[in-house]
């Protein structure tokens, strides 16, 4: 997906990265202002004053076909590649990026945040590590949560079957 290929045919300054929505154009603090799908479709436009914005989405929408082209072309770097290394849930990711760093973005278009990518394998193996403790403890306490909530539950039930035993019980209704 050609996001390198967007960002220097528009002449984007803002972040350009991919997600599973698609090419996202967006900033620090919303990163998906601006999403155009992989078939050069805009799935997500701008309603802003932003001049910038403006002026990338009607540039893009004057010429349909011109910004499909780009974005399933290929990029092309020109800089030598440097490996970093990131994660996903348990599993160590090698990738390639032109330069480090948030708001940079690897080859393949993942924006690099600094707590998640580094060049450096042992410490994002360590960082892998802390994060998958985190959420097994977190993922206990949820188990344990909801088997208290279940066994609420199910005494709650329990009341409510022997509650109505004991009203058919006492006033039931005459036989027709």
């Amino acid at each position: 997906m050609g996001w390198k290929a967007l960002k220097e045919h528009y002449k984007i300054g803002h972040n350009v990265h991919v997600t599973k929505k698609g090419i996202c154009i967006g900033s620090g603090y919303i990163n998906d202002i601006i999403v155009i799908d992989q078939n050069g479709s805009i799935i997500k436009r701008y309603s802003g004053s932003n001049n910038e914005l403006n002026r990338y989405q009607q540039e893009m929408e004057a010429d349909l076909e011109t910004l499909r082209q780009v974005i399933i072309s290929d990029d092309e770097f020109n800089q030598p590649s440097i490996t970093v290394y990131t994660y996903n849930e348990c599993t160590i990711i090698e990738k390639q990026c032109e330069k480090l760093g948030w708001p940079n973005v690897t080859h393949d278009g993942v924006m690099m945040y600094d707590n998640t990518f580094s060049t450096d394998k042992d410490v994002i193996i360590a960082t892998a590590k802390h994060n998958a403790n985190c959420a097994i403890r977190i993922f206990r306490e949820q188990i344990i949560e909801k088997e208290e909530d279940l066994m609420r539950t199910r005494k709650l039930l329990l009341n409510y079957l022997a509650g109505l035993e004991k009203l058919e019980s006492l006033h039931s209704e005459p036989e027709i």
